[in-house]
């Protein structure tokens, strides 16, 4: 028989650092317990330190979301030393290669795919019996804007991202009936490390673009991820939210009139 899932445990992949990081800051506010995975070592121990040092229960375990096998062993650690999570947030993400359509080699194209889709699958098809088993379930996958749109030079990370929501809403509708949600959160440009260190030009163009007149931080996307797996957002599934300060409701207003 498979072991129930907590509703007060979470697993957040991709922890080490940017949303990642403050998604699990703001869940252990919340008083989740949480399992924290990413491939920077010294990066995620920083973090479970933080948290632990607050009175979170917290552990973290290196791992490769595009390898299936670490996948499955880390996961089967986790479920006979913690237990089942009636959480898992999707947040393990690659971003590039940023070429032309018939410059992205098969290389780039897989491992892209290897992080932001086939990871997101191997913990959901390892997750969702179990949620099932137990009547319960939240699943959350960190999406973009940009898996809404298109953007030049990005074919690949697009298509990506274009996979998880509709990943996203066969989950909801598929395993919806058991008491399970999945939604995806499709966040705009937010302020990380990665952002940091664009192009100041860039920067101020884009900012140029954002009602809001600014970048997201890393909080409030985490805040939008803690809503929908607490007790309120039980009726939301198969959506997803955009957090992008305007930006994909303003795109209309750089094109000409007529």
């Amino acid at each position: 028989m498979e072991r129930q899932p907590s509703a007060t445990f979470a697993l957040v992949t991709g922890a080490s650092r940017g949303i990642g990081a403050a998604i699990a800051e703001v869940l252990a506010e919340n008083g989740f317990r949480l399992a924290l995975w990413g491939r920077d070592e010294e990066a995620l121990s920083r973090v479970e330190k933080k948290l632990t040092s607050t009175g979170a229960q917290v552990r973290s375990f290196l791992c490769d979301v595009a390898d299936e096998a670490a996948v499955n062993a880390t996961l089967g650690k986790i479920e006979a030393s913690l237990g089942v999570p009636g959480v898992i947030v999707n947040n393990a993400g690659y971003g590039g290669p940023f070429h032309r359509v018939d410059e992205v080699s098969k290389e780039e194209w897989d491992t892209l795919f290897g992080v932001n889709v086939d990871g997101v699958r191997h913990l959901c098809r390892w997750a969702l019996p179990r949620m099932k088993a137990g009547g319960y379930g939240r699943i959350v996958n960190i999406s973009s804007i940009q898996g809404l749109f298109g953007g030049a030079l990005s074919s690949t990370y697009v298509a990506t991202k274009h996979a998880l929501i509709g990943y996203s809403k066969a989950i909801a509708a598929e395993w919806g009936p058991y008491g399970i949600t999945c939604n995806a959160v499709c966040p705009g440009y937010t302020d990380t490390e990665m952002l940091a260190k664009a192009d100041p030009g860039m920067r101020k163009e884009l900012l140029r673009r954002i009602p809001a007149g600014r970048f997201a931080t890393p909080e409030e996307v985490a805040r939008l991820v803690a809503f929908l797996v607490g007790p309120f957002a039980g009726y939301i599934n198969g959506s997803a939210l955009v957090i992008d300060g305007g930006l994909s409701s303003h795109l209309a207003n750089d094109l000409p009139s007529f």
